[in-house]
Order: structure tokens, then sequence, then C-alpha cells
């Protein structure tokens, strides 16, 4: 038996106890710290919630800008589709007006052309030279000579003959006149024959150094003892 001075000690093992109680001492002391930390930056006039709020306003706001770019660089991009189309438009209404206006030129020409041959403005009957016109050739100083003659409606026998031409102007400083026979290109003569209008044509290749003035023309009528002779300012026309 035990003796009174021996006495036995009987401790309880709880680790399970240990181990919650350490880990509630850590948590503890984690929350103490991170609050601490926290009441130090808004005592220093920053909070971490704060600034998570403040990024997320942030973020927010960027996307509302970026759709709100896009949606104006959208409407950018049909404003100029629309404006091209427009323009594109506006050339097109331009040219047709153009073409118009040309032929409407071009159908007074023939109006005012034909209105001569049957009703002439002096009231005269007869052959007469209607129009000519001096085009670019084919090749420099070349030029084609278009001469256009008329005979009044009323008149039922037909016209013909030969037309000359002849040009004038400077060469080395001197007045100069150059005959068809000595620039023209082809055939010398220029025969018509018609009964109420008829346009001939010849090409005639100028000198370097001649400087033209005016187109003189001369129709020579194969039933008649005058001629027609008429005189024009040298004008290159395009068409």
């Amino acid at each position: 038996m035990p003796t009174d001075t021996q006495r036995l000690i009987v401790k309880r093992h709880a680790p399970i106890r240990a181990a919650l109680v350490w880990a509630i001492v850590v948590v503890g002391g984690i929350a103490c710290l991170v609050g601490a930390f926290e009441a130090g930056g808004i005592r220093a006039g920053y909070s971490l919630l704060a600034a998570q709020l403040d990024r997320r306003a942030k973020a927010a706001q960027i996307e509302e800008l970026t759709a709100q770019l896009r949606s104006t660089q959208a409407r950018l991009a049909e404003a100029e589709v629309a404006r091209r189309v427009d323009r594109e438009a506006y050339q097109q209404v331009e040219k047709s007006l153009a073409d118009f206006e040309a032929r409407l030129s071009s159908q007074s020409q023939e109006l005012t052309f034909y209105r001569g041959i049957v009703n002439p403005s002096d009231g005269l009957a007869g052959l007469r030279i209607q129009r000519l016109q001096i085009l670019p050739g084919i090749a420099p100083h070349r030029f084609r000579v278009r001469l256009v003659l008329i005979q009044a409606a009323r008149q039922d026998a037909v016209a013909s003959g030969t037309a000359d031409l002849s040009v004038d102007g400077q060469r080395g400083g001197r007045a100069v006149n150059l005959p068809l026979a000595q620039i023209g290109t082809s055939s010398n003569s220029l025969n018509f024959s018609f009964r109420y209008f008829q346009e001939v044509e010849t090409e005639i290749e100028l000198p370097e150094d001649f400087l033209p003035e005016r187109v003189v023309v001369e129709v020579r009528p194969a039933k008649a003892t005058a001629s027609i002779r008429q005189t024009y300012p040298w004008k290159i026309e395009t068409t």
C-alpha cells in the first residue's frame, strides 16, 4: 500500500482541444493585425475596401466610356458612308446635267442649222457657207478643216462645184498667205454635190514657224459665174 507520502497524479491528455485553442489564438491574432492595419489605413486616409470599391467604379466607368466610344465610331463610320454616297450621287447628278446641257446645246445647234436650210435668216436662197470648223489633227501642226455648205430647201436643183481655202498669218515677221495646194496633205480639190447640205473636210499641215490668223474659204459653183468668198478667224475647236 502506498504510504502517506506517495500520491498518484492523473493528467488528462486532450490534443484536439489544445489545437482548437491554438487556432483560435492564431485567428484572433490575424484578425487583430488586419483590424489594426485597416484602422491605421483609415487614420492615414486609406481604406482597402474603399480602394477596391473605387477600382470597381473606375472599371465600370471605363467600360461605359469604351462602349460610348465604339458607338460614336460606328455613327461616324455611318456618317462617312452617307457623306460618300451623297457626294457620289451629287457628282452623278452633275455629270448627268452636264451631259444633258451638252445634248441640248448640240440639238440647238442642229436646229439652227436646219432652220438656216429651210428658212435662211437673210431671206436669200441659193448656195452658202453655213459653218467652218478647225479641229486638231493626228500630229503637231496638223489640223482638220471642216466646211458645211447648205442650200435653201426650196431649191430643187442640185448644187455642185468645188471649194478651196487658204490660211493667212505671220511668218518671219511678214504677212503670208498659204494656199491649200501648199499646205494640204491629200487631194487639193474639195468637190461637192448636194441638194440641201453637205459637209466636206480636208487636212492641212502648217509650217512650225507659221502663226495662223485667218482662214479664207472660196466656193465656186459649177453653174454660176460668181464664187462665194468668206473669211473666218483661226480658232481651234475641241469637238
